[in-house]
Order: C-alpha cells, then sequence, then structure tokens
C-alpha cells in the first residue's frame, strides 16, 4: 500500500489535522501576546503576606500613636491579622474581601472580635482603628492594596 496517489498527491486523511493544529497555534500565541500586554499595563500586585504585614504594621503604628484606647495590646494587631491571613491562606475568603476597602476591613475585624477568639478586644477597637488608618494612609485605601505600604512606607 502506498501513501501517495497515482498523481502523487497526499491524501486528503493525512491533511486534516494540520487545520486544527494551526488553529490551536495561533490561539496559543494569541492568549501568550495578550497576557503579556496585560503584564505591561498593570501594577505589580502586592502579595498577601505584604498586604498583611502592612496591616500589622499600620495597627502597630496606631496602637502606639496613643490615639488607641489605654489597655491594648499591640498582640491584637498581630492576632487580627494572623487570623485574617489564615482565612485568606485556606481559602475561605480573598485578601480583597477581607481589607479591599475600609468598610471590608472594618466587616473583618469585627467578624475577628465576634469569633470567639480569647482575649480580643471590643468591637470599638475596629471602629477606632480603621477611623484612625483613614486619617492617616497615604494616597487613597485601593492605592494602597494595588501599589504598597498602607502608611507610605
Amino acid at each position: 500500500m502506498t501513501d501517495t496517489l497515482s498523481n502523487g498527491a497526499v491524501p486528503a486523511t493525512r491533511r486534516r489535522w494540520v487545520l486544527p493544529l494551526v488553529a490551536v497555534a495561533l490561539l496559543a500565541g494569541g492568549v501568550a501576546v495578550g497576557v503579556a500586554l496585560a503584564d505591561r499595563d498593570s501594577p505589580a500586585q502586592v502579595s498577601t503576606s505584604t498586604q498583611v504585614a502592612n496591616m500589622t504594621a499600620a495597627c502597630n503604628t496606631w496602637m502606639t500613636s496613643g490615639a488607641a484606647a489605654p489597655g491594648g495590646s499591640t498582640a491584637w494587631c498581630s492576632d487580627m491579622t494572623a487570623w485574617m491571613s489564615q482565612r485568606v491562606t485556606s481559602g475561605q475568603m480573598m485578601g480583597s474581601m477581607m481589607w479591599g476597602d475600609p468598610d471590608r476591613m472594618l466587616s473583618s475585624c469585627r467578624s475577628w472580635v465576634q469569633s470567639g477568639a480569647s482575649g480580643v478586644p471590643a468591637v470599638s477597637w475596629c471602629d477606632d482603628m480603621v477611623t484612625w488608618m483613614r486619617q492617616h494612609m497615604s494616597g487613597d485605601w485601593n492605592n494602597w492594596m494595588m501599589n504598597g505600604s498602607m502608611m507610605g512606607r
């Protein structure tokens, strides 16, 4: 049996795979170009661990600034952000849903206070902290989320 026709042409069944292969290659190339262009135009995303560290630092700054009610503990800041980080790491929440804007941050803080963890502050602690953060951040909340340190450090 031969693979060519009597006139020397390749049978049509041999060429059928070429068209889908070319289509897949073009599609893959288009996707790669699109991703490269999107990455070039979008700002670098700050990692979740960096955002959590920024929140902890901002909370600690608030606690030590004298704006927080007396008798509080800076351990509350690390406990709160550890709780948030654990929820993100476990897939229960996305970071942006927990601290993507001041209202979400406040809601997440209140959820932590109400979670039943021992030694947590009163809910008013969350109100005071987020109010202070709003007043002292450099730029806007979204700028912090997308570009770095909440307090401009």
